[in-house]
């Protein structure tokens, strides 16, 4: 089932082409459960499937900044 939602937000950036890539990603914990000799058994692992990925010039990275400084302060929280 794709996750409607991200609860992981990846930067990556390239310096030389200054862009910023922003990847929204779902992560969580699948349980496949088996049985053998009358005992359950969980073998799980860890998924991660992308919702979404941006892609920011360097100016729409420097617009986004600003926003969420704007946000943050609102909120009354100093992020230095």
């Amino acid at each position: 089932m794709r996750p409607e939602f991200c609860n992981t937000i990846n930067l990556t950036h390239n310096k030389g082409k200054s862009e910023i890539v922003l990847t929204f990603s779902h992560m969580y914990t699948e349980h496949n459960f088996t049985s053998k000799n009358g005992a359950l058994t969980d073998v799980s692992g860890q998924v991660v499937e992308q919702v979404a990925s941006v892609l920011l010039s360097r100016e729409g990275a420097i617009a986004l900044t600003r926003l969420m400084n704007r946000v943050v302060k609102d909120w009354d929280e100093n992020v230095d």
